[in-house]
């Protein structure tokens, strides 16, 4: 699995902040020059691959797992699931080049903070697979277990590309960058911390050389019961 971030550049970050040429924020911006970091700058965390089947395996409930078993043995759902990440992809890609072009000051990390909301990216044509989704889930599942698509934010912390200067990075804050179909069963606490623990893990882990901090929570208004 990889992060939806595609890493923007240290040396547009610090473009941003050489507004302010004293202190700290200054040594970030003469510091983005260096060549490693214009290295850095030019390298990307591809956008997400999940699997259609991301649930299998995970420690949910039994009830949970039961309502995610009926839909992993349904092709429908498994090409709308698929179709939806493929959008995610495009879509964060977006989201994190226009937040990385208004980055503010920031103590930690050093190089800038920033908050853009993906949802404006998920155009009329790409939002069209969401409901989709939802109606391939309908068709399978209990009506008991229905519910509407789930958003979930991603914030992310860079690592530094000069290892003399390890709070250099860039902080991003991503909401309603994910849609996932979670059934009302597992619209709890303890299965809810698995779906996000989920993304969280993969994501920090399989971008560990290029991300410190990677996290993912369900969005602010989110109903937790279907």
């Amino acid at each position: 699995m990889r992060s939806f971030l595609l890493l923007a550049s240290l040396v547009s970050g610090a473009a941003a902040l050489r507004q302010d040429h004293r202190g700290a924020f200054s040594l970030a911006s003469r510091l983005a020059t260096h060549p490693e970091a214009s290295d850095f700058g030019a390298q990307n965390v591809d956008a997400p691959a999940f699997s259609a089947r991301w649930t299998s395996g995970l420690l949910l409930s039994e009830k949970c797992t039961a309502a995610y078993n009926i839909l992993n043995n349904d092709q429908g759902y498994l090409d709308a699931v698929a179709l939806v990440f493929d959008d995610a992809r495009m879509v964060g890609k977006a989201t994190a080049e226009a937040c990385t072009r208004h980055l503010k000051p920031c103590a930690d990390p050093l190089g800038g903070t920033c908050t853009e909301n993906a949802r404006p990216f998920w155009t009329e044509d790409l939002m069209s697979d969401v409901p989709e989704l939802e109606r391939a889930c309908a068709k399978v599942l209990p009506e008991d277990e229905l519910a509407p698509i789930m958003w979930l934010n991603e914030y992310l912390v860079t690592k530094s590309p000069l290892s003399y200067l390890p709070f250099l990075g860039i902080e991003l804050k991503l909401p309603n960058i994910l849609p996932v179909y979670v059934p009302a069963s597992c619209r709890n606490d303890a299965d809810e911390g698995m779906i996000l623990a989920y993304f969280s893990d993969g994501c920090a882990r399989e971008e560990k050389k290029q991300l410190k901090q990677c996290k993912f929570s369900i969005a602010e208004g989110e109903a937790r019961e279907a």
